[in-house]
C-alpha cells in the first residue's frame, strides 16, 4: 500500500489536520525554512500529530542527531540536505529509528548519488526538487514539481523505498501516484494557505484523492 507523509508541520493544530496521513513529518534545527522548529516546539507537535513522526535535519552533526533522536524518539530521522553516506552509517549505528535521506534529481553539488545513501543503509529515500528563485537553495517545500520519469528509472535501480517529493498538491496527487508508482507521497506546501500553516481545505481533499488513487493502485497489475 502506498503511504502518505505530510511534512513541515509546524503546530498542534497543523499535526492533527494530517492524521489521516501515515506520518508527520517535522523540521527541527533548519535555519533556512520557515517551518523549523525547537526541540521544545517539535515535541508538542510530535505529541499531537497520532501517526508516526519523521523528524527533518538539515546537515546535522552526529551528536545533534542523535540528541533529537533521543528527545523526540521518532520513527525517522530524514537527513534533508548534503549529508554523507558515511554520516547514514554512522547513525543507523548508532539509533535505534530508521534513517531516512533525501536526494535531488539531479544531484546536488556535495550530495552523493542515490545509490551511495542505499548502500550506507539507508531505510528510505525521498527525491525532492529544488529552487533557487531566492537567491539560494530551498531544498524542499518548493511547490516546484520534479522529474517523475527519473523517480521510476531510479525505483529500477535501488530496492528500498522511494519517497516522490516536489510540488506534491490535490490536484495531481493522483496522477502521481497512478504515472510514478512509488513506496511513498511526500509533500508540505501543496497543502500549505502560506508557507508553515496547513488549509484544512487542501488537506482534506489531498488525502481523499491520495487514498482513492492508492486503493486503486492495489488492484492494478505491475507493469
Amino acid at each position: 500500500m502506498t503511504v502518505l507523509k505530510l511534512c513541515g508541520t509546524t503546530s498542534a493544530g497543523d499535526a492533527r489536520l494530517g492524521r489521516g496521513a501515515d506520518f508527520c513529518g517535522v523540521l527541527v534545527g533548519v535555519e533556512w525554512s520557515e517551518r523549523s522548529l525547537s526541540l521544545e516546539a517539535a515535541a508538542e507537535v510530535t505529541r499531537a500529530s497520532g501517526v508516526r513522526n519523521v523528524i527533518l535535519l538539515c546537515n546535522p552533526s552526529l551528536e545533534f542527531a542523535g540528541a533529537v533522536s533521543r528527545t523526540l524518539r521518532p520513527h525517522a530521522l530524514q537527513l534533508h540536505c548534503h549529508e554523507t553516506p558515511k554520516l547514514v552509517s554512522e547513525l543507523k549505528k548508532s539509533l535505534s529509528c530508521e534513517i531516512w535521506k533525501t536526494v535531488h534529481l539531479p544531484s546536488l553539488d556535495g550530495q552523493a548519488i542515490p545509490e551511495e545513501y542505499a548502500a550506507a543503509g539507508a531505510d528510505a529515500l525521498l527525491v525532492d526538487s529544488v529552487d533557487v528563485s531566492e537567491g539560494f537553495e530551498r531544498l524542499g517545500g518548493t511547490g516546484k514539481v520534479g522529474d517523475w520519469t527519473a523517480v521510476t528509472a531510479l525505483k529500477e535501480k535501488i530496492d528500498i523505498p522511494i519517497f516522490l517529493a516536489g510540488g506534491i498538491n490535490p490536484d495531481n496527487v493522483a496522477d502521481a501516484v497512478r504515472q510514478v508508482r512509488p513506496h511513498g507521497i511526500d509533500l508540505c506546501s501543496g497543502v500549505e494557505v502560506r508557507r508553515g500553516k496547513r488549509d484544512p481545505i487542501k488537506v482534506e481533499s489531498l488525502i481523499r484523492r491520495f487514498r482513492g488513487a492508492a486503493a486503486k493502485l492495489t488492484h492494478m497489475p505491475t507493469p
